[in-house]
């Protein structure tokens, strides 16, 4: 979706969007979109600047990282990104760039493409590491089996490579 700045004073800066689900590319095969995607927000611009400001609400499915369970996560967004022209931006180089101004976002053209803001809020809700609940067992590394179902009663017995050799030496 592209924000069109030469027709934002029509627009009140206000926009809403629902994306289908196979029209949003996350760029990343370990989520799944489960729903539609809806976004509000608003838009300011202040001069050079342009202050976009919304909420992204979707449900996502991620693979449980444990037990390869899918999980349904709701997606409840914030999010407010500060751009500034290409031409602007360039124009600043000279000066030495503060704090404030590290996150702000360069545009090129007379719009602003969302799709790349709603990407990022849902790539930045899904945690480094997806757990169905916080006691899965997660799978045997032996058998396979799903050990929050079943026990599968495999010995695993784990001896560190260095000491093998001693493993047996208490025997003797």
């Amino acid at each position: 979706m592209l924000i069109e700045l030469s027709k934002l004073d029509a627009d009140k800066g206000s926009f809403t969007h629902v994306y289908e689900q196979n029209e949003l590319d996350l760029a990343d095969e370990r989520i799944r979109l489960a729903g539609p995607v809806s976004v509000i927000g608003r838009v300011k611009r202040s001069g050079a600047e342009v202050l976009i400001d919304g909420k992204v609400d979707t449900v996502i499915e991620v693979d449980c990282d444990r037990c390869l369970k899918v999980i349904e996560m709701p997606v409840d967004a914030q999010f407010s990104v500060e751009y500034l022209s290409k031409h602007d931006y360039e124009a600043g180089q000279a000066a030495e760039i503060g704090e404030d101004e590290m996150g702000v976002s360069v545009f090129e053209g007379d719009s602003i493409d969302v799709d790349e803001i709603v990407r990022e809020q849902i790539l930045l809700f899904v945690p480094a590491r997806a757990i169905c609940t916080e006691n899965c067992k997660g799978i045997c590394s032996a058998c396979g089996t799903d050990l929050n179902v079943n026990d599968c009663g495999c010995v695993t017995e784990e001896v560190d490579p260095r000491w093998a050799a001693l493993k047996n030496f208490k025997k003797n």
